[in-house]
This record gives structure tokens, C-alpha cells and sequence, in this order.
């Protein structure tokens, strides 16, 4: 009898700027899903697979520098052939409970502002030895995505590793979405598919708009230097920082929200009435990292914005992919009591909203692509002042459950899960609010380059169990003042 061999194609599909740019270029990120049940996970690992081979197959490709310039390149071979790994995947098991393991505190609905470890304690428990956790370490034939189920006696972690240059958060939570449609037996939202410069930003953009001060913008080598410069000493100065997880409760960001609304439309006018949770929240950590200082400090606060819904070519519910961000910056002096931490909110607020004007968005992009064509990294800091760079991804996670891969129900026990679930959802909020909506799983996870200084950034990971998970740092002397901040104001009304 004739066998007939395969036919294979090899499809090399080149990686747009703003999906390699430095340091996006060399970092994994890793996110870890905490669901406080256990799940089927030959369920899950079908589907996964089923959603890869079917809908999203640049999930199976490789990732490689091309030979000429370096510029990094999908290689995509279909069909997929027999020995071809399309995502990594493992599972282990911990005898004992979730909460036995203090890594992550029982449900309490009463918890106020706490300190927990921080999250690499935590990925340290919960992946793989052998995992790379940048691209640099990848092996030839490791896959864009890698999974791994740590199973507790009454929890599973869901860990996943995926290429920082394939997606940005946004894109990460379309995927686990589609991935628990194919669990549930519905058919996924088709991603959407652009050209390579379909997201490159004004083509004739002058050198004077790629250079504007305050903003995200391109800077002279000697620039560079003088950040640098600006920099430097303090982390000279203050070697050691504490990195940690703060869980600060709802009520209390929703209490400053309030506060904070009448306070600014009584010094602003009507307009500064819309900062939102995630303002209060950028405000709170960018306070809380300078309050080892006496003296203002001149820095630029820093925020990713999602163009997920402003940009003509990503329509706000379609899902797509890759990366799609452009930077919000806000300038401002910092110390432990000036200024008021409504104000810090109140500037990233109308930071948002002027980088989301039109013209706005186009020199955003613009500014990405230049950098990686220049090979600049990306560090968005004026000279001889400091940077802060505060990220949510709660958006990225708004409506994310895994009722339907729960190994200890029966199928009218998770029909009505799921029928609670879409009953209490909320519409999610839009790119401009930076704020997340009600979720499941706590979400906790990092996208950040490895071995450098942690206190230059913070992370509002995820909202789930009435409060908002928060990667932070700070040198130890500002650690221990946000300590002794906590202690006599648990509830921060008076920063």
C-alpha cells in the first residue's frame, strides 16, 4: 500500500516594530492564575490544542533572528508536523492546601491595605526548573507558549510563559478567553489580522515631533547619558529594595476615588471629576515609591495606554494578538507629602486622555517604530531627573473564569456557575479607565526585565477578591516608611 508523505510549507512572517522593540525583544512573561478549585487538565490541554492548531496556529511557530540585520521573524511551518511541540506543557502536585503553602492568603473579605511576598517567591513554586524566562534562554525548538498546572489539595495554578514580542497583556487575556471558549464547546472570537506596518504610526512624522520633550519621544545620545546620569546616584545611594505584593481593598481605592473627585473639581473645574481607579491606583504606588524622600524629586510617571479601541484598525471587542501600546506621560516633583497624591492621579489622568487624541496615537506609534529601528531601548525618563513606570493589566483579565474546566462538579453545578458568572459581570471598562473588571482567579504575573532595579516600576497585576494584587518596590528605607504609613493610617486618607 502507498503512503502519501506529507506536504509541508514553511511561512517566514517578519515581527512589526512595536512587537520587538527593546527590551519587549528579550522578555518572557509569565502569569499565574490562581483558581481555588481543581481543574481537568487533559480538558484543558485538548483544547489548548485544539485552539492553536485551529484558530491561532502562530502560536505553534518559532521565533528567530533573521541572518542579515537580526530582526526577529515567525517561522511558521503548516501543518504542523508529528514531532512538532506546539506549547509546552507539565503539571505537579503539593500536598498540602493553598493556604498550607503561605503563598497566597485565604479569601477575606475584610483583609485591609497587606503586605504579602512578593511574586517571584511565588514563580518560584510554581514553575518548572528548566523554564526559560527570557527569550535569550530559549532552546531552538522551545515553544512562544508554555503551561504548567501546579495542582494543591484544593487549588490549581495555572502558569503560563509566553513571548513578550508575540502579545501584550490585552492580547494574552483574549488568548486565555478563546482557550476557555474552546473548553466550553463554543467557537472563539476570530483574531484580527494586520499587515507587518499596520500599527507603524505617522510615516512623515518630523524630527522635532519625535523629540518632544515630556512625552514619549526619541532622546539624543547625550540625553541618554544625562538620564542615566540622573539616575545613577540614588541607586548607588540606596542599593537594596524590598520587593513585595500589596492587596489594597476596593473600598478603600473607590473611598479616594470619591474624595479625590470633589477635591479636583473644586481646584480644576468639572473636567477633573473623571480620574478613575486606576488614577487612584497609579497615584497611590508612584506615592508610596517616594516616600524615603524629604525633597521633592522631579520624575516622569509613566503608563501604558492599550489602543484597544481608540485605533481605527482594532475595533475595542475584536481580539487581537500583538502588541498595541503607546505611553502616557505625566511630569510631576515627588516627596512623602507633596504633592497631594490627587494630583499625581489627576496628571495621569489627562496624560490618558491627550495620548489618546488622534494625531496623539500616530506619533505614539511612530516613536516605537524609530526606536527599533535605532535600536534604542525604550526607557521613557528626562535628564537628570527619575522615572516611574506604573503598568495594570486588570483590564487585560476582565471576565476570565475557569467554572468550565472544574473537575469536581457536575455539568448542571457548572452551567449554573457560569450562568452566575455572565449574571454579575460587568461591562468591562474602557482603555481610557485603566481599571478591571470583576474577576474570578486572582491573576498574578510579571513582564519586566530580569536583574534590574524593581523600585522603577509596579505592577497592578490583577482586581479579584475584593481588592486590587500589586507588584511593588521600594529601596528598604521607603519600604519601612510605607510601613509605618500603613500603621497609622490604615486607610490613607491623608496621603
Amino acid at each position: 500500500m502507498n503512503v502519501k508523505a506529507k506536504s509541508f510549507s514553511e511561512k517566514i512572517i517578519p515581527l512589526s516594530a512595536k512587537d520587538q522593540w527593546r527590551p519587549i525583544d528579550n522578555i518572557r512573561t509569565l502569569v499565574f492564575i490562581v483558581v481555588r478549585d481543581i481543574l481537568d487538565g487533559e480538558l484543558m490541554r485538548v483544547s489548548l490544542d485544539k485552539l492553536i492548531r485551529n484558530h491561532i496556529p502562530i502560536l505553534g511557530a518559532r521565533i528567530k533572528p533573521s541572518g542579515v540585520d537580526g530582526l526577529l521573524q515567525y517561522h511558521l511551518i503548516t501543518p504542523f508536523p508529528d514531532n512538532h511541540e506546539i506549547f509546552g506543557w507539565s503539571t505537579s502536585n503539593v500536598a498540602s492546601t493553598l493556604e498550607e503553602a503561605n503563598l497566597v492568603p485565604e479569601h477575606n473579605p475584610q483583609r485591609g491595605i497587606t503586605i504579602l511576598q512578593d511574586v517571584t517567591v511565588m514563580e518560584r513554586r510554581w514553575i518548572p526548573s528548566d523554564w526559560p524566562v527570557r527569550r535569550d534562554q530559549d532552546k531552538p525548538d522551545t515553544p512562544l507558549l508554555l503551561v504548567h498546572l501546579t495542582y494543591y489539595k484544593d487549588a490549581t495554578i495555572i502558569s503560563l510563559n509566553l513571548l513578550h514580542c508575540v502579545s501584550d497583556q490585552m492580547g494574552f487575556g483574549s488568548l486565555i478567553t478563546s482557550w476557555i471558549d474552546v473548553m466550553k464547546g463554543k467557537e472563539p472570537q476570530p483574531f484580527i489580522e494586520l499587515p507587518e506596518d499596520g500599527l507603524d504610526g505617522d510615516k512623515d512624522i518630523t524630527f522635532k515631533e519625535l523629540h518632544k520633550k515630556y512625552h514619549y519621544r526619541l532622546r539624543t545620545k547625550r540625553e541618554r547619558a544625562e538620564v542615566l546620569i540622573g539616575i545613577v546616584p540614588e541607586l548607588v545611594a540606596r542599593p537594596k529594595e524590598t520587593r513585595c505584593t500589596i492587596f489594597i481593598p476596593v473600598g478603600i481605592v473607590n473611598g479616594l476615588r470619591d474624595k479625590w473627585r470633589k477635591e479636583l473639581k473644586a481646584k480644576h473645574g468639572s473636567d477633573a471629576a473623571n480620574i478613575t481607579n486606576g488614577d487612584v491606583l497609579v497615584g497611590i504606588v508612584a506615592k508610596f515609591a517616594n516616600m524615603h524622600r524629604k525633597r521633592p524629586k522631579k520624575q516622569v510617571v509613566t503608563g501604558p495606554v492599550n489602543l484597544r479601541g481608540y485605533h481605527p484598525l482594532l475595533p475595542k471587542n475584536t481580539p487581537y494578538l500583538h502588541n498595541a501600546l503607546i505611553f502616557a506621560v505625566s511630569h510631576t516633583a515627588i516627596s512623602r507629602s507633596k504633592p497631594p497624591t490627587s494630583e499625581i492621579a489627576y496628571g495621569q489622568r489627562l496624560a490618558v486622555l491627550d495620548t489618546l487624541k488622534p494625531d496623539n496615537m500616530e506619533r505614539g506609534l511612530a516613536v516605537t517604530r524609530e526606536l527599533r529601528l535605532r535600536n534604542i531601548p525604550m526607557h521613557i525618563c528626562e535628564p537628570w531627573e527619575f522615572s516611574y513606570g506604573p503598568t495594570n493589566w486588570c483590564n487585560a483579565w476582565h471576565g476570565i473564569e475557569f467554572s468550565a474546566a472544574s473537575a469536581n462538579k457536575t455539568g448542571e453545578e457548572v452551567a449554573e456557575r457560569k450562568d452566575s458568572a455572565v449574571a454579575e459581570r460587568k461591562d468591562s471598562d474602557d482603555a481610557k479607565t485603566m481599571d478591571g473588571g470583576d474577576s474570578a482567579p486572582i491573576i498574578l504575573g510579571h513582564s519586566s526585565e530580569r536583574n534590574h532595579p524593581n523600585r522603577l516600576s509596579a505592577f497592578i497585576m490583577s482586581k479579584a477578591e475584593g481588592g486590587y494584587w500589586v507588584d511593588f518596590a521600594a529601596p528598604n528605607k521607603g519600604m519601612a516608611a510605607v510601613k509605618a504609613l500603613l500603621e497609622r493610617d490604615p486607610n490613607l486618607e491623608t496621603i
